[in-house]
C-alpha cells in the first residue's frame, strides 16, 4: 500500500524532497532510511519509479505536490492522466489558490516515441522539473521497427539524463512482464541516479488480486 505524506511543505523546501515523498512506499521503513527519502537536492538527480498498473492516485499525488511548487513539464506517456476535477479535490486540501495551481503543469502529450523524443529535446530548453508518466508506452508499438524504437530510446535517455543536469527529472514505468519491457527497461534504469522498484510481495499481491 502507498501512503501520500500530507505535509504543509516549507517555502524553501526542494522539489527533489517534495516529489520523492509523495512517491515513498512506507510500509515499517527505518528512521535511517526514512531520512534518505529527506536528502537535499543534488544536481544530476534521476529518479525511476517502478509501479505496478497505473497506479492513478499516486500520478496524481505526484503532479499535484509539483503543482504546488510552480510551474513544471508534465509528459503523459500514454492517454491517462487525471481530469481536473480529480486535481481540484486534491489541490484544495493544500491551498486556496486552486486554479493558479492547476495552471503549473505544462502538459505534453506524445503520440509516438518519435514524438517523445521531440518533446524531451523541447523541454531541454527550459529550465523546469519534469514529470514522465508511463515512459516506456510508445516502445511498445510493434508497428514501428524495433532498430527504430532502440535507437530513439537511447537518444530519448539521453534527453532525459540532460534535463535532470539542472533540475529533477521523475520517470514512472509500469512494471511488465514481457520481453519487450526486459529489453528497454534495463537501458532506462542506467541513466538513473536512484531507482525505486517493485517489491516482489507488492507483484504477488497485484497478480493474486487480478486471479482472485
Amino acid at each position: 500500500m502507498f501512503i501520500f505524506l500530507y505535509l504543509l511543505y516549507p517555502a524553501n523546501m526542494n522539489h527533489h524532497s517534495i516529489i520523492l515523498q509523495s512517491l515513498q512506499k512506507v510500509e515499517d521503513v527505518s528512521s535511517s532510511y526514512t531520512a534518505h527519502w529527506l536528502e537535499p537536492y543534488r544536481l544530476g538527480h534521476l529518479l525511476l519509479v517502478e509501479t505496478i498498473g497505473k497506479e492513478h492516485d499516486r500520478i496524481t499525488e505526484a503532479i499535484v505536490q509539483l503543482a504546488l511548487q510552480g510551474p513544471f513539464n508534465l509528459i503523459a506517456g500514454d492517454e491517462w492522466l487525471p481530469d481536473r476535477d480529480t486535481l481540484t479535490r486534491s489541490v484544495r486540501r493544500y491551498t486556496v489558490r486552486v486554479t493558479e495551481t492547476l495552471d503549473n503543469p505544462r502538459l505534453r502529450r506524445p503520440m509516438t516515441c518519435l514524438q517523445l523524443l521531440d518533446l524531451l529535446m523541447e523541454a531541454d530548453q527550459e529550465n523546469r522539473p519534469t514529470l514522465i508518466t508511463n515512459f516506456l508506452h510508445h516502445f511498445y508499438n510493434a508497428d514501428v521497427e524495433l532498430s527504430l524504437r532502440d535507437r530513439v530510446l537511447e537518444q530519448c535517455c539521453q534527453y532525459t539524463k540532460r534535463l535532470s543536469l539542472s533540475n529533477p527529472v521523475v520517470v514512472l514505468v509500469p512494471r511488465l512482464f514481457t520481453e519487450e519491457y526486459n529489453r528497454f527497461f534495463p537501458l532506462l534504469a542506467s541513466i538513473a541516479n536512484e531507482i525505486i522498484p517493485v517489491e516482489e510481495e507488492t507483484i504477488q499481491e497485484d497478480v493474486q488480486g487480478r486471479l482472485f
